[in-house]
């Protein structure tokens, strides 16, 4: 069955009482079970009017219910579990929950109100459920998944833990809990698959269909779902005890909802896109972020909002960040002329006026004249130029990758860099001018673009994923065609990596925009690399109006200004969007080769939130 998720249906009329297959009601509250023993579905109909709190089977397929006011039944359950679970209720503890590792025998957990009890479960697992209670907190419910082991999930009242679970079920619950929904239970059949409920939205997947029919109904009755239980025979069985809480609006599911006009799980199959990541700002701060699909098609990792993806010419705005805080500390005027700060000599065609100067400024609006898309071919012209070029094709797998100088002089795969029109005369966005201040950092700097960033800029604003090393370390997606294949050597190599190099996650794109929004809005210089002054500049609209020296910006002396870059590399599109005036911005990263995706999951970013 292919993964689903549901929205509640509020107002939906009320089921109909039907067979023991479907829901039945009991003062109100409704239930169903299928392929479970006749005992217990007749026990489940006894027991539900005083609302069931838990439902669980062992491996062995005995079972137990308990309501919230204590009564319980239980077949087929390990002794010492069945007298603990009757201890506790005597003595006043609500029963939230009680579960059975799938090893059997003598093993299992009772949580409650006041009180937990467990013997045989895995000492991790234990340990959490104790570390839970010694916080002041109360376990909702614990669930094995069928394979064992140090495999389980922990859910309390605030939050959800887990062990070697299925990644993308992982991914449901992180993507739940961001739209300030609050995990409630979590099953897993015997045959694989799994559920996840949160209040009023939850996810499934490869479970039952006619459990999955009964979710849904249930769910369009406006009732919550509280107890999801799945026997060892493919039986299951689902039971509420009231009504769904009237929660505010999740925004995380209106985004979902309308990418491109559809959902964004069907948008990305459109458009043969793997994984997308997606983080969003408000108020300054990073107030929810997801992930959908998977890292790299037909793989066990999914997409979370940690995992770092290639961010394309986003590296460009973020090697800005870079470039003040060197100009800050040097001392050095952006206006000034780049090449004597090069330590490699800056050619030109021969229309290029001997003394126009290629400013550092100028280079950052992409306005120097250096070679670039609309300037690049053919060799040599002044004139008549393709409309190709500005950006790198990258090095894949087998292929040597040049250094930093033999790319300047074009024994790489692209141009040598040259200036092919007067400084200051056009714009021709060029990959090749952040190059030459890559080039400018390491030389004034004394080493390489990677370590740099990450102690003048990456460190002090907590971009603990974030790197332009060639091959960082981190759990990197991989790049797909647009056919979504992986591409050879799951993503290319970028030595030009001011340019294109960047390899970060959207949880710190917008930690920098929670960064910059900050800064501007200030009065006077915050906590981080640059000062105010720089990060005025930096988003001022400079020598090309649309652009400030890095980010492409707009609306500028409006409430709606934004700055903006986006990224297009072989297999990887992304965008970064910071509205400093509402302390707000986005970024999504996706691991597909159609810059659509993107563009739909943006506009549907903007278009909940009433963002320009």
């Amino acid at each position: 069955m292919d993964r689903r998720r549901f929205l509640a249906v509020t107002g939906a009329a009320g089921l109909a009482a039907v067979s023991a297959a479907g829901p039945a009601y009991a003062a109100s509250y409704p239930y169903a079970t299928s392929g479970v023993p006749d005992e217990m579905r007749t026990k489940m109909g006894q027991l539900a009017p005083y609302g069931i709190t838990t439902v669980a089977f062992t491996p062995s397929g005995g079972w137990v219910i308990v309501t919230q006011d204590g009564r319980y039944f239980a077949r087929g359950v390990p002794d010492a579990c069945f007298a603990e679970l009757g201890a506790m209720v005597k003595a006043g503890t609500r029963i939230h929950g009680v579960a059975f590792p799938p090893e059997g025998g003598d093993r299992w957990v009772i949580t409650g109100d006041r009180d937990w009890s467990a013997r045989g479960l895995p000492e991790e697992c234990h340990q959490r459920v104790a570390d839970v209670y010694a916080a002041g907190r109360q376990v909702v419910q614990v669930a094995f998944p069928p394979r064992g082991g140090n495999s389980w999930v922990v859910v309390d009242t605030r939050t959800t833990f887990s062990r070697n679970i299925d990644d993308e079920c992982y991914q449901m619950m992180r993507n739940l809990t961001q739209g300030g929904r609050r995990v409630s239970q979590v099953a897993f059949p015997k045959a694989g698959g799994w559920a996840v409920v949160a209040q009023d939205e939850f996810y499934v997947r490869r479970i039952d269909e006619g459990c999955y029919t009964q979710l849904k109904k249930l769910d369009a009755g406006g009732w919550q779902v509280h107890t999801v239980a799945f026997s060892p025979g493919g039986g299951w069985s689902l039971s509420s005890r009231g009504k769904a809480p009237a929660l505010p609006a999740d925004r995380v599911r209106q985004v979902e909802n309308a990418v491109g006009g559809s959902t964004i799980w069907s948008r990305m199959s459109a458009w043969k896109t793997p994984g997308v990541a997606v983080a969003v700002v408000t108020g300054n701060t990073i107030s929810w972020s997801t992930g959908y699909g998977w890292l790299k098609a037909g793989g066990a990792a999914a997409t979370h909002p940690e995992s770092a993806f290639q961010a394309a010419s986003i590296s460009k705005a973020v090697a800005s960040l870079g470039v003040l805080r060197l100009t800050q500390t040097l001392k050095q005027p952006l206006t000034g002329d780049i090449r004597p700060l090069l330590n490699w000599e800056l050619g030109r065609r021969s229309c290029v006026s001997a003394g126009a100067v290629p400013t550092i400024e100028r280079v950052m609006t992409h306005r120097a004249g250096v070679i670039g898309r609309g300037s690049t071919t053919p060799s040599g012209a002044c004139s008549g130029f393709g409309s190709g070029g500005g950006g790198f094709a990258g090095y894949g797998p087998g292929a040597d990758v040049p250094t930093l100088p033999q790319v300047m002089n074009g024994e790489g795969n692209s141009p040598k860099i040259e200036l092919t029109t007067d400084p200051g005369a056009e714009y021709h966005y060029s990959g090749a001018g952040f190059v030459l201040l890559q080039r400018m950092i390491e030389e004034q700097a004394g080493r390489p673009l990677a370590p740099y960033m990450d102690e003048q800029i990456f460190a002090p604003l907590g971009m603990k994923t974030s790197s332009y090393e060639l091959s960082p370390g981190f759990e990197l997606a991989a790049g797909h065609t647009a056919a979504g294949t992986v591409i050879p050597g799951e993503r290319n190599r970028y030595p030009e990596s001011a340019a294109a190099g960047l390899y970060t996650n959207v949880l710190d794109l917008c930690r920098l925009v929670c960064y910059l929004n900050k800064a501007w809005t200030a009065s006077g210089d915050i906590a981080g690399p640059l000062t105010r002054a720089s990060v005025r500049s930096l988003l001022t609209p400079g020598p090309e109006p649309t652009m400030g020296r890095g980010f492409f910006v707009s609306g500028s002396g409006t409430k709606n200004f934004s700055y903006t870059h986006d990224g297009s590399n072989y297999g990887f599109k992304s965008v970064v969007k910071g509205y400093p005036e509402l302390g707000a911005g986005y970024a999504v990263l996706a691991n597909g080769d159609d810059f659509g995706l993107v563009g739909e999951v943006a506009s549907a970013i903007r278009g909940v939130y009433g963002w320009a």
